[in-house]
C-alpha cells in the first residue's frame, strides 16, 4: 500500500488537496490509524444508549375543601355559645346528598364507615362553597372568617343526626376554622404516593387488605425462621425475637406487592392506588409473639393516615 500511494503522489504534484483525502482513504482502508474507531458495517445502525425510565414525582393531592383554602386561618381561642343556627338545613341537605350518592356506606340512617361519611360532607359542603371540618367529636362549618358552627352529626351508635335532632351544638366567633396544619412528613420509600393526614379513623364491617398482609406474614415466617423462637409459642405462633425486624420483612413484602407500607412503631399502615384511606394492622400479640387472623385489622382512615 505504501508503493501505491507514492504512485499517486507522482501523477498530480499540484493537486495536494486530492492527495490529502487519497491518504485519508487509503489509511483507513489499509488499517494504519490504529486510533480510529472501527468502521460501521453497511446497513447496521447504532443502538442509542438505553435511558432509564425516570420515576415520577408524586404529585401532591388536592386540598379535602378548597372552600377553606379561601378563608385566613382561624382562632383556635374563639369564644363559642348557643344561639340560631343558620347552616342547620344546609348540613343535612349534604347528609341526604351523601345518602344518595354512596349508599354502600349506610344502611338507612346507620353509619358503615365514619371516615368515608366525615370525608364525604365535607366533599359535598365544599361543592357549595362552604368550609367544613372534623375535629375528632364536631363538624364545624363556615363561608367566612367571622364566625362557625358545629354539628354533631353522628351519634355513638353510628347513626346520621339531623338537625331535628339537635345536631346543631354552638357558634364560635370568630371562627376556630380552617385549623393550620403542620408539614407533613416524607413519604416511606417505595412509595408512589405524597404523604396524607388523616381527618377520622374508624374500623369497619371488613377489611379490603387483609388477605395480603396475612399472606406477608406467612412468607416472612416462611423465609425468615431466623426472626422467630419456636420454644415460646402463642396461639401456635411463635414468639418474636425483634419486633422491628419482622415488622420491617413485612412492610418490604408489602411494598413489593405494590403497596405503599408504613411501621410507626406500634401497627403497620398500609395503602394503595391512592390516599383515599388507608388501613392499620396489629401484627404482633403483646409485643412477643406473631399475631394472625381477624384481629389484627385495627381500623380505616380517611383520608390515608400516612
Amino acid at each position: 500500500m505504501i508503493k501505491a500511494f507514492s504512485g499517486m503522489k507522482s501523477v498530480r504534484t499540484g493537486s495536494a488537496l486530492l492527495l490529502v483525502v487519497a491518504a485519508g482513504v487509503f489509511s483507513e482502508s489499509c488499517g494504519g490509524g490504529g486510533g480510529s474507531a472501527a468502521p460501521t458495517q453497511p446497513g447496521v445502525v447504532a443502538a442509542p444508549p438505553v435511558t432509564p425510565t425516570p420515576v415520577p414525582t408524586p404529585t401532591a393531592d388536592p386540598p379535602l375543601s378548597l372552600s377553606c383554602t379561601k378563608l385566613p386561618p382561624g382562632n383556635p381561642n374563639a369564644g363559642c355559645r348557643v344561639q340560631g343556627s343558620d347552616y342547620g338545613s344546609i348540613v343535612d341537605d349534604a347528609i341526604r346528598t351523601l345518602q344518595a350518592e354512596q349508599p354502600a356506606i349506610f344502611d338507612d340512617k346507620q353509619v358503615l364507615s365514619s371516615g368515608a361519611y366525615y370525608v364525604g360532607l365535607i366533599k359535598i359542603l365544599d361543592r357549595r362553597g362552604i368550609c367544613a371540618e372534623f375535629d375528632g367529636e364536631e363538624l364545624a362549618v363556615t363561608d367566612n372568617a367571622g364566625w362557625n358552627e358545629q354539628f354533631h352529626v353522628l351519634t355513638s351508635s353510628m347513626r346520621a343526626r339531623f338537625s331535628s335532632e339537635r345536631s346543631y351544638r354552638t357558634t364560635c366567633n370568630p371562627s376556630v376554622i380552617p385549623t393550620v396544619a403542620g408539614p407533613l412528613p416524607p413519604s416511606p420509600a417505595g412509595c408512589p404516593l405524597t404523604s396524607s393526614r388523616e381527618i377520622t379513623c374508624g374500623r369497619e364491617a371488613d377489611s379490603r387488605y387483609i388477605d395480603d398482609i396475612t399472606a406477608a406474614i406467612e412468607q416472612v415466617i416462611k423465609e425468615k425462621p431466623e426472626l422467630f423462637d419456636y420454644g415460646q409459642v402463642a396461639a401456635g405462633l411463635p414468639s418474636v425475637k425483634s419486633l422491628s425486624s419482622y415488622h420491617g420483612a413485612v412492610v418490604d413484602l408489602m411494598v413489593k406487592k405494590g403497596y405503599c407500607a408504613k411501621d410507626d412503631g406500634e401497627e403497620i399502615a398500609i395503602k394503595r392506588g391512592s390516599n383515599t384511606f388507608s388501613e392499620q394492622f396489629d401484627i404482633n400479640l403483646s409485643d412477643k409473639y406473631v399475631r394472625m387472623g381477624p384481629g389484627i385489622y385495627r381500623t380505616s382512615c380517611y383520608p390515608a393516615a400516612f
